[in-house]
């Protein structure tokens, strides 16, 4: 009996951690995830002429390189939640044929002064 009131509660301690703060690693992953799932959207993975990966390996590793490199750990102490689900969704209805749009999207939306704040905040 009590083990079985003991298992009821695993999938809310699965929760919890998610609960708190974003840690700066998941916050490249997630977004590392949304960029290559948008590179695939717009074809840019493959093996084909012009394809910016050759892989979703590959576009995972220099996507986490390129988000290690602008939210890093001296400029981004932490989170900024509302930032981050914004520059999430931002990704995913960035326009495949536009270049400006994917720049606003690269570096104003998901720049370091939208996705981090300093520790206290």
């Amino acid at each position: 009996m009590r083990l079985s009131s003991s298992l009821s509660l695993l999938p809310l301690l699965l929760l919890l951690p998610a609960c708190g703060p974003t840690s700066l690693s998941d916050a490249q992953g997630q977004a590392t995830r949304a960029a290559c799932d948008y590179y695939a959207d717009c074809d840019e993975i493959g093996s084909g002429e012009g394809q910016e990966f050759q892989d979703r390996s590959e576009c995972e590793v220099k996507t986490r390189d390129f988000f290690q490199s602008v939210w890093t750990a001296n400029n981004c102490p932490a989170i900024n939640e509302k930032g981050l689900d914004t520059c999430l969704e931002r990704i995913r209805t960035t326009s495949c044929s536009s270049g400006a749009d994917y720049f606003n999207t690269a570096f104003i939306v998901c720049g370091s002064g939208a996705i981090c704040q300093d520790a206290e905040d």
